[in-house]
């Protein structure tokens, strides 16, 4: 999912209107499959229905504000601040689930919070870094919610119909701030990406994330993506041309050093 990224940049839209076409071209795809594979759509109560349509709005306000955080600064500030996500969820996670929150985490949360103080220059709201930095933590803590929502519904549904749901909310909340969605859509270029864009690192990518909370702790799961920013900001070398400061690999290396902290923390507790 490192590469979604680049979208944020090669569609010259606004993140409400990016993330609007690739919810709704996901639920298109995603409906699609559920129907030739002859899935079953039902919900034991509204209630639960309602829960993950509200775990959807989260997701969409994860989806714009990370995408935004890329657009005002660049690939590699976003998705290295998106993912301190992994530590919010191990200080978070204790909260829904009634255990003490670990100490060792408190203290790789802190941590990774150095290694975001090293991209920015300075603590200015004029700086696009900056920017870019906290709106890529709203976006964590949005993720890391929804992340340890989801997971508790996924013990009593699939994770097809979860995201279906939650995609639909996405896109119903954002619809009406998807400014030049027509003019997106209609464009080859711009549907093409869409369409990549909701197939492959949507509908597809996401049902296999949320699967693998069925065998894995949020914390674990989220672990295993921390390598997203390396290819994702290589990616976007590539193809974009940012080429990213040296301080940017510095705080790089200390918040994924954090996340594989975390990794041989989850290992040795569960072993």
């Amino acid at each position: 999912m490192g590469n979604v990224t680049l979208f944020a940049k090669l569609l010259p839209f606004p993140a409400s209107t990016i993330i609007t076409g690739r919810a709704s071209f996901s639920v298109l795809i995603l409906a699609l499959f559920l129907l030739i594979r002859g899935k079953r759509f039902v919900f034991s109560s509204f209630s639960d229905f309602a829960k993950v349509f509200g775990i959807g709005i989260l997701f969409g306000l994860h989806w714009v504000t990370y995408f935004h955080s890329i657009q005002v600064s660049t690939v590699a500030v976003g998705m290295l601040s998106l993912f301190t996500y992994p530590v919010f969820t191990s200080i978070l996670e204790p909260l829904f689930f009634g255990y003490k929150i670990d100490k060792f985490s408190l203290f790789l949360a802190l941590f990774s919070f150095c290694g975001l103080a090293i991209i920015v220059p300075e603590f200015n709201w004029a700086d696009n870094h900056f920017q870019g930095v906290v709106w890529g933590l709203v976006s964590a803590v949005l993720y890391s919610l929804r992340n340890i929502l989801t997971k508790q519904m996924h013990t009593h549904y699939p994770s097809s119909q979860l995201l279906l749901v939650q995609l639909v909310a996405t896109s119903l909340l954002l619809l009406p701030f998807a400014t030049g969605l027509w003019e997106m859509v209609s464009e080859p270029k711009y549907l093409l990406y869409q369409v990549l864009l909701a197939g492959v690192f949507t509908a597809f990518a996401h049902t296999m994330w949320i699967r693998s909370f069925a065998s894995l702790p949020v914390t674990t799961a989220g672990i295993f993506s921390t390598m997203s920013p390396l290819y994702g900001s290589f990616a976007a070398w590539l193809v974009l041309g940012e080429v990213p400061p040296e301080r940017i690999w510095l705080a790089g290396g200390i918040i994924l050093f954090c996340a594989i902290m975390e990794m041989i923390r989850q290992s040795s507790s569960t072993s």
